[in-house]
């Protein structure tokens, strides 16, 4: 399974929660820090597809949290 892929699977399990790639990394990769980078790009490539939702400022006292976006919610719903 692609990152992308863990990603959303995280995220469509924990939808009440928005989760920052940090977070994202850590709960899918505990410690391995390899992964880190691959996440941050990965969260940022959803985002642009429109398959998440993305709140904060992206800075050290705001970050970026990531959540289920809405079109992604349709879609899941449309096919289950």
């Amino acid at each position: 399974m692609a990152v992308a892929d863990e990603i959303i699977d995280l995220l469509k399990r924990k939808r009440r929660l928005k989760l920052s790639a940090s977070d994202i990394a850590e709960m899918l990769y505990w410690e391995d820090q390899t992964y880190k980078q691959r996440v941050r790009a990965d969260c940022l490539m959803l985002y642009e597809q429109n398959r998440l939702s993305r709140e904060g400022k992206g800075s050290a006292d705001d970050p970026y949290v990531y959540g289920i976006s809405s079109i992604e919610r349709r879609n899941q719903e449309a096919s289950d």
